[in-house]
């Protein structure tokens, strides 16, 4: 299945994780993403359809039962994930 942004397989508000390329399935890169409720229900719907293959637009595609857990854990906690219009993106220097 190919999702675009509705999760990202490489968290892009991490240097680090965007350098190595680690795979880890997230939420939606927060800085494209105006309507975090429409996110939700996206990544919930796409989750419902239990994909075997997923492919991003941020990162690489990721499959297996891994993906499968992880997707599915997303879709039930997305809740926690912060929402871009409360969180605090970047953290200041004092």
């Amino acid at each position: 299945m190919i999702v675009g942004d509705a999760f990202v397989t490489v968290r892009q508000d991490e240097l680090y994780q965007v350098l190595t390329q680690h795979r880890e399935l997230s939420g939606p890169p927060r800085y494209f993403t105006p309507d975090w409720e429409a996110a939700r229900d996206s990544v919930r719907r796409l989750a419902d359809l239990k994909p075997s293959v997923v492919m991003t637009g941020h990162g690489r595609p990721m499959s297996g039962e891994t993906m499968a857990r992880d997707l599915e854990a997303l879709a039930r906690d997305f809740d926690n994930v912060p929402d871009p219009r409360t969180a605090r993106v970047w953290n200041s220097v004092s």
